[in-house]
């Protein structure tokens, strides 16, 4: 199967950047929204500060004009005017720093329930990226344990523990397990191999209704759970042929192990004997003397 071609982005400096795969893209979206919201709650913040220090200089304006007012300056209508909403204008100074009060204590509020709310949210989202993965793998194990041949034959006879499985869908799942757990192709990089990879798991993940190795992936999810479901693959029978190559080794390590020991008796007795052989002619050769 021809790999697709990736497809590439240029960024602001001309630099080529890889098309990120779904699980690629998934990780990278990680922006919390509560930027967005607390820039919206600051901007309020601001503006209201603004108003009430506009207020202020309003409210020093008129007590200005009130002191020359009392010190017998004459004032323009428009001030004589001014001074008589000095009231009003300490009532809404009043009544915006109180706003501002509360609504500080609000939003702070707000946004402790928000974050707490996004926190659970991401346990959450990480639980379910952490369950797909563990599924990915438990997938991928049964995959590789049924190119085995014994392994194989028990599903095809419904032996030793295996669900009965039929030589088409057996061969659906062989086929499947080329695809997502393929042996290294030299032509494609490490990272293009494992993304083509990665989509068959997703699709699969998905069951997807898309069609795959003459079937769809919601068939072959269907038929791997049906095998992760058996226990069969919890404790995988050693085949007959195998017990007996390992019984076989194990008896020929025993044999090796006497004959050593028998070789080091044999050996010893030879290093004694000519110890005795040595001693009687030294012991001759003093008699002589």
């Amino acid at each position: 199967m021809k790999s697709a071609k990736p497809q590439v982005n240029h960024n602001q400096h001309g630099e080529s950047q890889r098309a990120l795969s779904p699980l690629q893209s998934t990780l990278s979206s990680a922006a919390s929204p509560s930027q967005a919201y607390e820039t919206y709650i600051d901007n309020g913040l601001i503006c209201l500060k603004h108003k009430i220090r506009n207020i202020e200089k309003k409210k020093l304006k008129l007590e200005d004009y009130k002191d020359r007012l009392k010190n017998g300056e004459q004032l323009n209508p428009d001030q004589l005017e001014a001074v008589e909403k000095y009231e009003e204008v300490l009532h809404n100074l009043e009544f915006a720093k109180e706003l501002q009060k509360t609504f500080s204590g609000l939003s702070q509020d707000l946004l402790k329930a928000q974050k707490k709310a996004q926190r659970r949210e991401h346990m959450l989202k990480l639980e379910a990226e952490k369950k797909k993965l563990r599924t990915i793998l438990q997938v991928q194990y049964v995959l590789q344990n049924l190119t085995q041949d014994h392994v194989q034959k028990d599903f095809i006879g419904g032996l030793n523990g295996a669900v009965y499985l039929p030589s088409k869908e057996l061969d659906y799942l062989i086929k499947f397990s080329k695809l997502t757990c393929p042996e290294r192709n030299e032509s494609l990089s490490v990272e293009d191999q494992m993304e083509q990879s990665s989509l068959y798991f997703w699709d699969l993940l998905e069951g997807s209704e898309k069609a795959v190795v003459g079937t769809t992936y919601k068939h072959m999810k269907d038929l791997l759970s049906k095998l992760l479901n058996s226990g069969y693959f919890e404790s995988i029978p050693v085949p007959k042929n195998a017990k007996e190559k390992e019984v076989s080794l194990e008896e020929e390590i025993l044999i090796q192990s006497e004959k050593k020991n028998q070789l080091l008796k044999t050996e010893s007795i030879r290093e004694s004997e000519s110890l005795m052989e040595l001693a009687q002619l030294l012991y001759s050769v003093v008699v002589v003397s």
